[in-house]
């Protein structure tokens, strides 16, 4: 046999051949209201993700430039709870493609779903998200669009790996500064036409996530924290990620600063409950509250009301009065309403709660006074 017949045995030697080629290509997740798709594939023996434009988007300049502004933010990064941003490839009948690292794991939403968090584990998730939002912050990078989708969870030791850069942004680009992100997990004033945001908008996203943990195990501090941290005033919010892990960590009083502690927190609640007419107790039977994600809930159903009021009165003018309002109007009306609600409360134990069964009775009376007023 002829020496360069010889294999070494590797699996996939032929790769070393062609430092561009890839093996076993095979598409793993298209965005459903993005613009990118991933690929898994092998390159010398280990596992990749390419990810690079949907077909619709290929060749559009735009879309080209946005991914390979999210190359450029991705491939300064280098920290062990960020996923690692390789290269840029150009990959026969994909086009250009980022090169990342592969992550062998679950998005948080999907840990969470499958009831792995305890409450040790929640700590864990917590402190290793923000050590690398404190990196990427230090940066001036803002994530944009931090979410339990976008953060990986490795079946071997449980680490976080934040992902997708996509909707990232730091100081020195100027192109493609645009609103974005993912409703829910958005802070508020992202939402604001010209409005400029800064690392607390991240601070608000990973408040919302630390709300879902606090919902789902029923924690106090969680919970304490995930207010602080969704403050409608950025100002008001923690100032750093490393905050954040220091409100969790911080240490008990000693006893008795607790008990003067103790007393003084219980006369400031009762009289902020004397003020908004009430609190929510925290027990083992309810959920602690529930923490809302930036979906304007209230306001979505205010206006869903407005537009009927309207309809109905021009229905009225065109119509005999005792049958401007149907059985169909009615259908319809408390099924946009509850659409909306729901989407503010996300989480199947934030439905359960006395909250949301208030609100849900409070726009049944509104609907009702709207169909029937003549």
């Amino acid at each position: 046999m002829k020496e360069e017949e010889l294999s070494s045995g590797f699996v996939e030697n032929e790769l070393f051949s062609d430092g561009h080629s890839f093996s076993g290509i095979t598409e793993i997740y298209s965005s459903p209201s993005g613009y990118n798709r991933l690929f898994r594939c092998g390159r010398y023996g280990r596992l990749h993700v390419l990810k690079t434009l949907q077909e619709v988007y290929a060749g559009s300049s735009f879309h080209e430039l946005a991914l390979r502004k999210e190359f450029n933010i991705g491939y300064r990064l280098e920290h062990p709870h960020i996923c690692r941003t390789l290269g840029w490839e150009h990959v026969f009948g994909l086009g250009h493609c980022i090169l990342l690292e592969y992550i062998d794991g679950v998005t948080l939403k999907d840990f969470m779903e499958q009831h792995k968090l305890t409450r040790p584990l929640a700590q864990k998730i917590i402190a290793e998200l923000c050590s690398a939002l404190q990196y990427l912050h230090s940066k001036q990078i803002i994530h944009r669009d931090l979410k339990p989708t976008n953060i990986l969870i490795t079946h071997n030791g449980n680490n976080v790996k934040l992902i997708d850069f996509s909707l990232s942004d730091c100081d020195d680009y100027d192109v493609l500064k645009i609103p974005a992100g993912t409703r829910y997990y958005l802070a508020p004033e992202a939402l604001q036409v010209g409005a400029t945001t800064d690392l607390r908008a991240d601070i608000y996203s990973l408040g919302v996530i630390i709300g879902e943990m606090a919902v789902i195990l029923k924690d106090k501090r969680l919970a304490a924290v995930s207010r602080k941290c969704t403050q409608n005033k950025p100002e008001k919010r923690f100032a750093s990620a490393w905050d954040v892990v220091a409100a969790l960590e911080e240490k008990k009083l000693p006893v008795y600063r607790y008990v003067a502690a103790s007393i003084a927190l219980v006369t400031a609640i009762v009289i902020v409950a004397g003020y908004l007419g009430g609190f929510t107790r925290f027990d083992d039977k309810s959920p602690a509250f529930p923490v809302y994600g930036n979906v304007s809930g209230n306001d979505v159903c205010r206006r869903i009301l407005a537009d009927e009021r309207i309809r109905l009165y021009w229905q009225k003018k065109s119509a005999s009065p005792e049958k401007y309002v149907s059985k169909e109007d009615s259908i319809r009306l408390m099924s946009r309403l509850k659409e909306a609600l729901d989407a503010e409360y996300p989480l199947p134990v934030q439905k359960q709660s006395e909250a949301y069964g208030k609100q849900w009775e409070n726009l049944q009376r509104e609907a009702t006074a709207v169909l029937i007023k003549k």
